[in-house]
């Protein structure tokens, strides 16, 4: 009997252990998880954007973009931005994407156009994105995964980018070759991508540039 009674306290405790481990295994892949880390610093990304522009040569120009929690004037906040080219038309394709140029639009390949930011006050004005004490990188080479691309995404960067520091909206110092990686497990919000037409300051010429408010709405 009392074999019996410790054989079936055995088994409850097994299938409660299982039933939680269960749980939290769900609650896990319920959240959206990720990271950039520029240098030393490290920022928690919380949500994943994904905006379609449209044919381009034989590829289609799609852009991922991710952003932290929070973004504000006290405390350290982080921004991921890469334009791709994709072979799915409203997709990332599962695999691994390499440095190219926005001019030849090879699908698998990520332009120079790229940039992530990690600091206080990371905001867009007119569609640029600038952070005012932190530090802006663009990507001059590695390998950005998409692992996953259904209901959730999963995908990650590791390379090397051109960092420009800033302190107060200006720049401090600038470094080449510096080391980043992100990555994110979680949902993404879809968009046809907006475009803006800018002009510098003393130019003549007009140019087309993608509108990144998607980001902070």
């Amino acid at each position: 009997m009392n074999n019996n009674i410790k054989l079936l306290v055995l088994v409850f405790i097994t299938l409660l252990s299982s039933c939680s481990s269960d749980s939290d295994s769900d609650q896990d892949t319920s959240v959206n998880k990720g990271f950039l880390k520029i240098g030393s610093q490290t920022v928690e990304l919380s949500q994943g954007y994904l905006e379609n522009y449209g044919i381009r040569g034989n590829a289609y120009n799609i852009d991922f973009s991710l952003r932290s929690k929070s973004i504000s004037a006290t405390e350290d906040g982080a921004v991921v931005y890469f334009e791709l080219f994709s072979s799915l038309q409203n997709n990332l394709a599962k695999g691994d994407y390499s440095y190219g140029s926005f001019s030849e639009a090879t699908a698998f390949t990520f332009t120079k156009w790229g940039q992530s930011l990690l600091g206080t006050n990371v905001n867009t004005a007119k569609g640029a994105l600038s952070v005012t004490n932190g530090v802006s990188i663009r990507p001059t080479g590695g390998t950005f995964k998409v692992i996953e691309n259904g209901a959730k995404y999963k995908v990650s960067f590791t390379g090397k980018g051109t960092a420009t520091v800033y302190k107060d909206g200006e720049i401090a110092s600038t470094q080449n070759d510096v080391s980043f990686i992100m990555q994110y497990f979680g949902d993404v919000k879809k968009s046809e991508g907006k475009t803006f037409t800018s002009t510098a300051k003393n130019a003549s010429n007009s140019a087309i540039e993608k509108d990144h408010a998607v980001i902070f709405n």
